[in-house]
């Protein structure tokens, strides 16, 4: 009988501890939408993007892979932020390079449609002396989370984007400051990371 009972208490314990470890492990993976965020700044103006609008990609067939955030609808305000750095650690990434392998020639920011549809502004121009220069820690991961079916990414941006040589004619072409932070999810596809 003492030994039935030590045998009922043992499988009811261990029960409980696999359910309740299984429970936790659930919890921690449960974000909700409300937990991502996509929020920057023009010149101090604040834009927040809906999560839902914000899109990203991953690339391992270029000659470093590249991972992208498309953060904005077509022909809306929107930023486009490029790296190959290893998404599975934080990391770091200048404002752009010469190294057509690093994938951003022409920056690791690039603002569009602001403050109208069709504009575009690089962080980074290897044609142009004086904006080739690459800023170090321009667009950071700060933490990236594995969860079952994707990637959990932090993250904080902070660069110049220039308007380049037409701003004589177009007061619109300016020199602007971007300055934002996200969380997001990326939900894998074929590759892994």
């Amino acid at each position: 009988m003492k030994n039935t009972f030590i045998l009922i208490l043992i499988l009811t314990l261990s029960t409980f501890y696999s359910c309740n470890s299984k429970s936790k492990n659930e919890a921690k993976q449960a974000i909700s939408q409300d937990d991502y965020y996509f929020i920057f700044s023009i010149d101090g103006k604040e834009i927040k993007i809906n999560p839902d609008d914000v899109l990203t990609s991953y690339n391992a067939s270029l000659p470093k892979p590249t991972f992208k955030i498309m953060a904005g609808n077509y022909g809306e305000i929107s930023l486009v932020l490029t790296t190959t750095a290893d998404m599975a650690k934080p990391s770091s990434t200048p404002s752009g390079s010469t190294n057509y392998d690093e994938q951003i020639t022409q920056g690791s920011v690039s603002l569009q449609n602001y403050p109208e549809k069709n504009y575009v502004f690089n962080s980074f121009d290897k044609g142009s002396a004086s904006t080739s220069v690459p800023v170090p820690n321009a667009f950071v991961i700060t933490k990236t989370e594995r969860v079952s079916d994707g990637r959990i990414i932090t993250g904080t941006f902070n660069v110049k984007v220039f308007g380049g040589d037409n701003s004589k004619n177009d007061p619109n072409i300016k020199d602007r400051m971007v300055i934002g932070k996200f969380r997001l999810k990326h939900t894998f596809s074929d590759t892994k990371f």
